[in-house]
């Protein structure tokens, strides 16, 4: 009997132990968690007033209702640390919010460099501001602005203002004056300041950049929009036989991805396209959908037909050239007939589902009947 008392003794002080350690690790990650937010949200505000210092340096006096914000942060990591206090930060000294449209979160990976642009869209003037690679010890708020960020730049970029210096800015873009990050910078930002709908800078925010193949695919969205809805609590399967930029774009509007089963890629060649009939040669994409009610599913192929944006020609990797296509573009958005074309419509065999035609070795193509 006490041997038995003792024992049970022994479990009950372990499990107070245990539970203590537990609850004190608890805290600490807590504690932690804690000051690793205010530390980037701290960041953050430094750097909202570190741009707005530097467009005053420029004759610039940035209202907040003139505003918006790109920014990386939430997805790069510095030090293995999250750096989402830092969007809150940096939302609250500029006014900027995800709610209207003038904050943007752009899609990148975990080691690359933190980086944020505060635009102006009355003046054009933009400030760029890179964090180093490394937290510093300290106050953030009174640390020397070089021991912050490595990059601390701002430039006029509104479109206009582009074309009429392509020159210069073609040198300037290549000698990486955001970074790297010129074209992110300069599409997305003209593109908000213009007016894009927020549904489209969801696409942009995901892709990471905003360029005319991003564009196709929302346009390939709302033709779907009009012309081949869901069924009633339905969903889409996604099948490209001719992938680029346009993926991102279907996969974030139509919420239709890999890891849920709805989206397939296949990489044709140009041996695989000479093999499709004439009336197929612009297929890129194959949507179905279905019933819920039957578990029947159709589908229909489509392609996309580009037009002449008539833009100029500032020089085969111009930033300026791109960014003249997307702002012609985004004028056609709700016009996606001018763009989309459908090229077949088809029903699968009672009993077949589109993975069954996304398998290793299956050709789409030819079981449409649009292959050779």
């Amino acid at each position: 009997m006490r041997k038995s008392f003792l024992g049970i003794m022994v479990l009950v002080i372990t499990a107070v132990l245990l539970s203590g350690f537990c609850l004190n690790s608890v805290v600490l990650a807590k504690d932690m968690q804690k000051a690793e937010y205010e530390y980037w949200n701290s960041a953050g505000r430094r750097a909202g007033n570190q741009a707005f210092e530097l467009m005053k340096q420029n004759g610039v006096s940035p209202q907040k209702e003139n505003l918006i914000v790109l920014t990386n942060a939430g997805y790069a990591e510095i030090g293995n640390s999250s750096t989402m206090g830092f969007i809150y930060g940096l939302s609250n000294v500029t006014g900027c919010k995800r709610g209207n449209n003038t904050l943007e979160e752009i899609h990148a990976r975990y080691d690359a460099p933190l980086w944020c642009a505060v635009y102006d869209k009355v003046s054009g003037y933009c400030a760029y501001l890179q964090l180093k690679s490394s937290k510093i010890s300290g106050d953030i708020q009174k640390a020397p602005v070089s021991e912050i960020f490595g990059i601390t730049t701002v430039e006029r970029i509104n479109a206009d203002y582009l074309y009429a210096n392509a020159e210069t800015y073609n040198k300037k873009f290549g000698e990486k004056i955001f970074g790297g990050n010129e074209f992110r910078v300069v599409t997305i930002a003209n593109a908000v300041a213009k007016g894009v709908p927020a549904y489209a800078v969801r696409a942009f925010e995901y892709h990471d950049h905003y360029c005319p193949g991003v564009t196709s695919g929302i346009m390939m969205v709302n033709y779907l929009k009009k012309n081949f809805s869901p069924m009633p609590d339905g969903s889409y399967f996604v099948q490209s036989v001719q992938p680029w930029c346009k993926e991102d774009a279907l996969m974030t509007l139509l919420n239709a991805t890999p890891g849920k089963g709805g989206y397939s890629a296949l990489y044709s060649t140009e041996a695989d396209r000479a093999t499709w009939k004439p009336e197929a040669k612009d297929s890129s994409t194959i949507v179905y959908r279905k019933d819920k009610n039957t578990k029947k599913w159709d589908g229909v192929v489509l392609g996309f037909k580009w037009t002449d944006a008539g833009c100029k020609d500032f020089g085969k990797v111009s930033i300026m050239t791109k960014l003249c296509q997307d702002l012609r573009y985004l004028k056609k958005l709700d016009q996606p007939e001018d763009f989309v074309k459908e090229i077949k419509r088809f029903e699968l065999p009672a009993g077949q589902t589109p993975k069954d035609r996304a398998r290793p070795g299956v050709d789409p193509m030819k079981l449409l009947g649009l292959a050779e």
